[in-house]
């Protein structure tokens, strides 16, 4: 056989393997758990971004302000930014290291002021028994990340005027 052959012989064994599956790792099932954390999430934010379309909901960046007095919808404004556009630019990141996960009373934290925005590891199945109930607890943390302190208003508090404006 000639050299040439070889080689293209070769070739395409390298390119008949490069499509075939590759089959599953045992460590890929992690994988498997972190991107169905994924989608949840991501429904999530989409329903979020949904009821954030509506103006009655949007009176929420006017209703609240930081601890400076400003309103979050000033605060949204040097984002140039709609509320749907700032929704969709917050980072989520894996919230398990933290203790506000391991407690098991939060799905979802952040920081006053900052991003990103921390997904615990109970989120997904709190997601899936109460999707509705997920989009308010995204659009409440992208509060925080807007300025929205807490105590005063209480978490509840918060929560709770997300329910009644973003229905």
């Amino acid at each position: 056989m000639s050299r040439r052959s070889l080689v293209r012989r070769l070739s395409a064994v390298a390119a008949l393997t490069a499509l075939a599956p590759v089959p599953a790792a045992p460590e890929s099932r992690s994988a498997d758990r972190r991107s169905l954390q994924e989608l949840t999430l991501e429904r999530a934010r989409d329903g979020a971004a949904r009821k954030l379309e509506r103006p009655k909901c949007q009176r929420l960046l006017e209703e609240f302000r930081d601890k400076m007095g400003r309103t979050l919808a000033e605060n949204l404004a040097t984002w140039n930014r709609t509320p749907v556009e700032y929704l969709r630019t917050i980072p989520f990141r894996d919230g398990s290291f933290h203790s506000t996960c391991s407690s098991g009373m939060s799905a979802l934290f952040s920081v006053v002021g900052m991003r990103p925005v921390f997904v615990c590891p109970n989120f997904r199945k709190e997601a899936e028994r109460d999707p509705w109930s997920a989009e308010n607890w995204i659009i409440h943390e992208m509060l925080h990340t807007l300025g929205l302190g807490e105590n005063p208003p209480s978490s509840r508090e918060i929560t709770q005027r997300v329910n009644e404006r973003c229905q």
